[in-house]
């Protein structure tokens, strides 16, 4: 191996069979009806996959400081970066249309009880 053979071929045959199953693992469960359980599960065996794929192919575990710094500070931004997509879901106000000759209705599903939200949730309503 070009690496200097630090992986030998038991290694690579085990983590590729690893990523071949959680990738079969993932189709499969794709097919499945797990309702609020689908997104979690997901990401978790895409999390899986990429931290087999940063350890054992790009050498993180045989590399201190700088790799793994940047791949640790990839991920806490990832991570902002989803909180603040769901901050802003969160915060979103419902549309204000002009009076016209059309009731205005919330599409199927997003109906919600009570005056419809003008502000920002960490603002009082009038």
């Amino acid at each position: 191996m070009r690496d200097g053979g630090r992986h030998g071929v038991g290694q690579v045959l085990g983590v590729g069979v690893a990523l071949l199953g959680l990738a079969a693992l993932s189709f499969l469960l794709s097919r499945a009806h797990l309702g609020a359980w689908a997104v979690p599960v997901a990401l978790s065996i895409a999390l899986g996959k990429a931290a087999l794929i940063a350890c054992f192919y790009m050498h993180l575990t045989e590399r201190p400081g700088g790799p793994r710094l940047v791949v640790g500070t990839a991920g806490v931004f990832v991570v902002i970066l989803i909180g603040l997509v769901l901050a802003e879901a969160a915060a979103r106000v419902w549309p204000t249309l002009p009076p016209g000759p059309f009731p205005v209705s919330r599409l199927p599903g997003q109906e919600r009880e009570g005056p419809p939200r003008v502000a920002p949730p960490w603002q009082r309503l009038p």
